[in-house]
């Protein structure tokens, strides 16, 4: 007779939950599971080289399918190398599990190896992330286990989506577990207001002179693109989005405003949102914090109504004064507003500005805006496009359009350097019909650039692009603004990333001018369709080039308002 053990339960809750992938990085206390999945044909573990990397994988993954993504590492280091990476899923809002490891529950205190139960004798992680997820908690009981594990994924998954974090004893893993009924995590559905409330704002739209729409990654979360672009199109409100919510409006679209806020905000939405002649506007799943306000610019709330509509209560009102607070799922709002039978609203305003490209010259050393220009001209409509923090940002914000199928992701409240290289291979894992692309600086590279192992090993075929500026070019331009003068940012001695690549059994291309970057995009795109290997495009770039956005940042940093 087979006897079921921790681990059985384990893997069984996961598949239950819909569960496909486990991204991790391997240790003592997990191999109990880790031999269990090895004998699991519906779930595969596919082996990072850096838990930071496995998580944002996971996160990466979690994002293109509306899945959960978990992650699994071990325990001590494992876990606190893990810990920035599931804040990040947090603050974004990506439903993800992070199972750790534990040494045997009698061992705790007596210092075994890698031990992090806590007490005054080791870090204790379970402590550490639990600020830094919405549940997290160590199992050491078997019989905890089931019970435990649904409750995680049922936290991950909730209509505000985050991570959780379940840390299992090895001797949880390993003993015999009790006969029990199976648990399911409760479908919950979205979130709604009442019906007068709900035409209360229809009323505000129809009436007000001059309506804007600002969206956020609450309303892309909610996959709410198709009843925006439905409302606003019956009632002709321009449409600016957050830096995070790029991509749940078509920014090819006639009242497509681009984006408003710090990195990589276009002049368009800043100019039309900023006017005097604004005296409504709706915020969509967006908290208004630094970046999606351009520094708390107090000129975004004064002399209009402002309504702000989230799923997560802690949002409204947090980043800057508000009249009126909707708690609830944007997606049913909008939904709601539809069936209010809208009337057809002409045009109020005179349409945004078309979108300038940027001057393609092949003859110039290439600029980062130029190099998103050629993106914006050159990939797949269907792409999912991963931005990684620095002057990336600034360039793809701006110039590089979204929607209409392709979709735009980045990882932006905690604001960590490393996400978009390790988050395009899951994405890629997740979606592997879809075009992927990574964009990143060269410092951003540096740090999680072991990761294109991990898709050479596996053979998944993602693509990335760095923009080598040869340094932390974005900090660089901010000590420039602020104090004149550049200390301790740019590298002496540049990065050749096309020859890491190379070396970790990646196709590499060095590009430095703009012919050979549209020819490299074809290759890489033509290549990852059809093969396994993945390719990497070392695009070096101007380092002086500055966002004209970057200013706000400059002024926040040094304690403006």
């Amino acid at each position: 007779m087979v006897v079921k053990t921790g681990a059985d339960v384990l893997v069984e809750t996961l598949i239950r939950c819909g569960v496909r992938k486990v991204f991790g990085v391997p240790g003592g206390p997990l191999l109990a599971l880790l031999d269990r999945l090895h004998h699991e044909p519906d779930l595969e573990f596919v082996l990072a080289r850096h838990e930071e990397g496995a998580v944002f994988m996971a996160e990466g993954y979690a994002q293109t399918s509306g899945r959960l993504g978990v992650a699994c590492v071990t325990s001590g280091p494992g876990a606190m190398h893990a810990l920035t990476a599931t804040a990040s899923a947090t603050s974004d809002g990506v439903p993800l599990l992070l199972l750790s490891g534990q040494p045997p529950v009698a061992r705790f205190g007596q210092g075994a190896l890698q031990d992090s139960s806590g007490g005054n004798w080791s870090a204790d992680v379970v402590e550490t992330l639990r600020s830094a997820t919405k549940m997290s908690t160590l199992v050491t009981d078997v019989r905890q286990l089931a019970f435990m594990a649904t409750r995680a994924v049922g936290a991950a998954t909730a209509p505000v989506p985050g991570a959780s974090h379940l840390s299992c004893a090895t001797d949880v893993l390993t003993a015999p577990a009790p006969a029990a009924p199976p648990r399911f995590v409760p479908v919950v559905s979205p979130m709604r207001v009442a019906a007068d409330e709900v035409q209360t704002l229809a009323q505000a739209l129809q009436r007000a002179r001059h309506p804007v729409v600002l969206a956020g990654q609450g309303a892309k979360l909610a996959r709410a693109h198709d009843p925006l672009l439905a409302v606003a199109e019956r009632l002709s409100l321009p449409v600016a989005t957050t830096l995070k919510g790029k991509s749940v409006f078509p920014e090819r679209h006639a009242l497509s405003l681009g984006v408003f806020g710090m990195y990589g905000a276009s002049h368009t939405a800043h100019n039309s949102l900023l006017t005097d002649e604004v005296d409504l506007l709706l915020v969509l799943g967006s908290s208004l914090g630094e970046v999606a306000t351009a520094g708390w610019d107090r000129r975004l709330i004064a002399s209009r109504t402002i309504w702000q509509v989230d799923a997560d209560v802690r949002q409204l009102g947090r980043g800057m004064p508000i009249d009126h607070a909707l708690h609830c799922d944007v997606r049913a709002l909008l939904e709601d507003l539809l069936a209010c039978a809208l009337p057809q609203i002409p045009a109020r305003t005179a349409p945004p500005a078309p979108h300038t490209p940027v001057p393609l010259t092949p003859a110039e050393a290439l600029k980062g805006s130029q190099v998103a220009a050629i993106l914006d001209h050159r990939l797949p409509r269907d792409t999912l496009l991963f931005v990684d923090n620095g002057n990336a940002l600034c360039w793809i914000g701006e110039h590089y359009r979204s929607g209409d199928g392709r979709e735009m992701y980045c990882s932006l409240n905690v604001g960590c350097m490393g996400y978009a290289l390790p988050a395009a291979i899951g994405a890629r894992v997740a979606r592997p019909d879809r075009p992927v692309l990574a964009v990143m600086g060269d410092a951003a590279f540096a740090m999680t650039c072991s990761e294109i192992h991990t898709a050479v090993q596996e053979g998944i075929p993602s693509a990335w692009l760095v923009f080598n500026n040869q340094g932390n070019a974005m900090v660089a331009n901010l000590q420039e603004l602020m104090y004149e003068r550049v200390t301790g940012s740019m590298y002496s001695h540049p990065i050749d990333a096309a020859a890491v690549a190379r070396g970790f059994g990646a196709r590499a291309i060095t590009v430095r001018d703009a012919p050979t970057l549209e020819s490299a995009l074809d290759e890489v795109f033509k290549a990852t369709a059809t093969g396994s290997v993945p390719y990497l495009l070392d695009v070096y770039v101007d380092p002086y080039e500055m966002g004209w956005s970057l200013r706000a940042r400059a002024e926040s940093l040094a304690g403006g308002s």
